[in-house]
């Protein structure tokens, strides 16, 4: 494969992607603040769930002698 044949190819792929980018349908603002919001709460919950479960069986196991790895 040459120069010629590589630049043709690098122009024509750099084409496909300005014409295919035109046809993606991008959420709006106000979608894409309202899913941030949203992950950013779950996200939250879930760790402020999974450091309950942690602290819990932590002191479980120092109940019962076994205490966790310091």
């Amino acid at each position: 494969m040459n120069l010629k044949e590589i630049k043709e190819k690098t122009v024509n792929y750099i084409r496909e992607i300005r014409s295919e980018s035109k046809k993606v349908t991008w959420p709006s603002k106000n979608y894409v603040t309202a899913a941030t919001i949203i992950v950013i709460v779950i996200v939250f919950l879930v760790s402020s769930f999974v450091m309950l479960v942690d602290f819990g069986f932590a002191k479980f196991f120092a109940l019962i002698g076994k205490p966790g790895i310091r």
